[in-house]
């Protein structure tokens, strides 16, 4: 029993889906070269075109003076705990030797020495007033740093008040923007889904089928791809409405397709056998015996225990039959006697014998 199509017809098919797929990518190449020429998104559209100028520029003009003077200060006050630090050591360093000094004047007692102790004492209080010195330098400058760090901050924020009170505009320019470019890219898909949904209600049988079916893949590719991917930010609305549009047109479609097949199968069934088999095609009924499908009704082909299901149970189908000329059962769509080649009768004439 064949499984399939005759394999010239599976060639060609095979073919025409190539056919497809090939003037497919012709079809996008050229779609793309023609969007990437539509009008594209503004890119130089920025937040700073819609702050206020004046103020931004004022605001600009006092933060860098502050920066350039607060430089000013972090190199004086580099400089200032430098010293600081110097001071701090050497009055360390002095502190150490004039204690180890008078340890040992302590323990000679030599009054010729008194003057000295004077002069070490003297120049301990130097290297200490130095250190008192370099510390008030460093605090003096962190002071007049701290106000400068504070107006900074102050300005900063105004700062980010300007930004903030532009954002509407910033974001009202960007929507614009958005939907300028969906417009145009809608403008050119809109029409091809049009016509992809007119070649597939009324091309599908035709000869020129896989042209067609080349151009629908184009129509989805530009819509999927082209198209949902530039959606504006408030795109989930278009997204949702569009899905729930094309859901209601498939599921009325598929309803509308499912009734008529029904209704067309009930028609069929109450047409006679020979005017039912006239519309099943020879290879059409080969893969549906295959498929153990009764090629009358689409039924499954039933039988209890070992009886041969000759007919079918549901509509009355036959489907086996036995050769008129030597007797071997076959299946009554062959054309031919599988076991002596001699031509089928008809089923009508095989049940009359």
């Amino acid at each position: 029993m064949m499984k399939s199509a005759r394999v010239p017809e599976r060639i060609y098919t095979i073919v025409m889906w190539v056919v497809s797929v090939v003037f497919s990518g012709f079809l996008i190449g050229l779609g793309s070269l023609v969007i990437g020429d539509l009008p594209q998104l503004d890119s130089a559209v920025t937040q700073e075109q819609f702050v206020d100028e004046p103020a931004l520029a004022k605001l600009r003009g006092e933060i860098t003076t502050i920066d350039r003077r607060q430089a000013e200060i972090d190199d004086k006050l580099e400089i200032a705990n430098l010293q600081r630090d110097q001071a701090q050591t050497a009055s360390v360093t002095g502190t150490e030797t004039f204690e180890a000094w008078i340890k040992t004047r302590t323990a000679t007692t030599d009054p010729q020495q008194d003057p000295e102790v004077i002069a070490r004492t003297r120049a301990l209080e130097e290297l200490k007033r130095n250190e008192r010195t370099t510390q008030e330098a460093v605090d003096k400058l962190e002071a007049e740093k701290l106000p400068l760090s504070q107006r900074r901050d102050a300005l900063s924020s105004r700062e980010s008040d300007l930004r903030a009170a532009a954002y509407p505009a910033y974001e009202a320019a960007v929507f614009s923007d958005e939907l300028k470019v969906f417009f145009w890219r809608l403008l050119f898909t809109l029409p091809m889904l049009a016509i992809a949904g007119w070649l597939i209600l009324k091309k599908r049988k035709s000869d020129y089928w896989p042209l067609a079916r080349g151009f629908v893949i184009a129509a989805l590719f530009a819509f999927f791809v082209e198209l949902v991917p530039y959606l504006p930010s408030y795109g989930g609305y278009i997204r949702y409405i569009v899905g729930i549009a094309l859901t209601i047109a498939a599921s009325w479609y598929l309803i509308r397709n499912m009734r008529s097949y029904l209704e067309k199968r009930a028609s069929v069934e109450r047409q006679a056998e020979e005017e039912r088999r006239k519309l099943v095609s020879h290879d059409e009924a080969f893969k549906k015996m295959a498929a153990k499908v009764c090629p009358g009704c689409d039924r499954p082909i039933s039988t209890t225990g070992e009886a041969e299901a000759n007919f079918c149970v549901h509509c009355g189908m036959t489907l086996f039959d036995n050769c008129g000329s030597c007797n071997t059962r076959k299946m009554a769509f062959f054309r031919y006697c599988m076991t002596c080649g001699t031509p089928a009768r008809k089923p009508e004439a095989a049940a009359a014998n």
